[in-house]
C-alpha cells in the first residue's frame, strides 16, 4: 500500500474512532496508535491527542499519559529491531529516510549529544525515529533510552493536552465564541 494511501486510510480510520473518545478502550488505542507510529511514520499523535482531549477534556491526562506510554514502547520496539536488523533493514524499509534533512540532523547531533539529543527531539513536533535508530545503532541500553523517550514525550503530551482540555473555556471568556465551539461538538 502506498504511503498516500496509508494517510488516506488512516484519516478515515481516525475519523471513525474519535466518535469513541468516551469510551474505556480509547485511551489506550491512542496509546496503541502512538506506538505504531514508530514504525509506520504516518500516524498524527499530536492532532489525535488534541482533537480527542478537546472533544473529551476531563480525560486530558490519560490521554497524554497513553500516548507517551505507547510512543515509548513504539521506540523500544524500533530500536530493538534496528539493533538486530542494522542500517541496511532501516534503508530498505525507509529508503527516502536516508536523504531526509531530519536524519542528516539527527545523525550529526546524536553523535554530539547521545541521549540528551534523543530527550530534546522527545520534546520537540519533530519526529523521533531517526534519533531512536541512531541510538539503535550505538546499542544505546534499552532501559536508558525507554526513560528518555518517556520523560521527554510524556512533558510535551501533557503540555499539549492541558493546554487543549483549557482552551476552549479560554476561547469563549477572550472571544465569545461558544456557539462555534458547541457546533464543533466541544463542550464550554
Amino acid at each position: 500500500m502506498s504511503l498516500l494511501k496509508r494517510k488516506k486510510y488512516f484519516k478515515v480510520l481516525i475519523k471513525k474512532l474519535q466518535r469513541h473518545t468516551n469510551k474505556k478502550w480509547f485511551a489506550p488505542l491512542l496509546g496503541l496508535l502512538a506506538g505504531l507510529d514508530n514504525l509506520v511514520i504516518v500516524i498524527p499523535n499530536d492532532g489525535l491527542l488534541i482533537s480527542s482531549t478537546l472533544l473529551v477534556p476531563k480525560k486530558w491526562f490519560t490521554f497524554a499519559l497513553n500516548v507517551a506510554i505507547g510512543s515509548t514502547l513504539g521506540a523500544i520496539a524500533l530500536a530493538s529491531i534496528v539493533e538486530f536488523q542494522g542500517l541496511p533493514w532501516i534503508l530498505d524499509n525507509y529508503p527516502s529516510l536516508a536523504k531526509n534533512t531530519q536524519w542528516i540532523f539527527s545523525q550529526e547531533f546524536f553523535d554530539k549529544y547521545g541521549l540528551l539529543f534523543v530527550f530534546f527531539i522527545g520534546l520537540s513536533p519533530l519526529m523521533q525515529q531517526p534519533a531512536v535508530i541512531f541510538a539503535g545503532l550505538a546499542n544505546t541500553p534499552l532501559h536508558q533510552l525507554a526513560l528518555v523517550v518517556f520523560t521527554g514525550r510524556f512533558i510535551k503530551f501533557l503540555i499539549m493536552a492541558y493546554i487543549a482540555s483549557h482552551s476552549p473555556k479560554y476561547l469563549k471568556k477572550l472571544w465569545g465564541i461558544k456557539d462555534e465551539l458547541e457546533e464543533v461538538d466541544i463542550k464550554t
